[in-house]
């Protein structure tokens, strides 16, 4: 082992600053923050400005189109409120015509009703009159037949006949008078 002089340059514990380094280190950031603002910081500020510009643009028109969405809910509720009032108006119109032309139905039916009674009423009355007309009719002849056989001798079927009719007819009168 040597001992020597060069012994204590090659192995130093203590730190050392030598000024041509510390020098050397600052000229060399320097250069490079030249370097950087010259080439480096105008694309990146660039970049970022524009980047902070589409931001700002993207925002105003997010605000555009809540704005416009806003537009277009209110008027969709106003087209909604627009279409329910069509709505109940067409349904009420609707529920009119239904009730007038139910009513007209009735009307018409209630009609034929008292035509088919009157209709009714008066075939039932023809038939009435048609048999007590032939009931008359055939009481008359009996009468007239049987008169004949009692007096013994033939009458003059027209005039009692006649006579046998008007009776029928004043008995009818106070019958229904009673």
């Amino acid at each position: 082992m040597f001992f020597g002089p060069l012994a204590e340059e090659s192995a130093p514990t203590a730190l050392v600053v030598h000024p041509f380094w510390v020098l050397l280190s600052i000229v060399n950031f320097l250069i490079l923050l030249y370097a950087l603002r010259t080439f480096a910081w105008g694309p990146i500020m660039r970049t970022l400005d524009t980047r902070a510009t589409k931001i700002r643009e993207g925002l105003q028109m997010a605000e555009e189109a809540k704005a416009e969405r806003q537009r277009m809910q209110v008027e969709v509720e106003r087209l909604l409120g627009e279409a329910r009032r069509e709505a109940t108006a067409t349904a009420e119109r609707i529920t009119q015509a239904a009730e007038a032309a139910a009513g007209d139905l009735r009307e018409q039916a209630r009609g034929e009703a008292d035509r088919i009674r009157e209709k009714g009423r008066v075939d039932a009355q023809q038939l009435h009159d048609q048999a007590l007309a032939q009931l008359r009719s055939e009481l008359a002849s009996m009468v007239v037949l049987a008169a004949g056989r009692l007096l013994g001798r033939e009458i003059d079927p027209a005039k009692h006949r006649e006579l046998i009719e008007q009776s029928l007819a004043e008995a009818g009168k106070e019958l229904r008078q009673n």
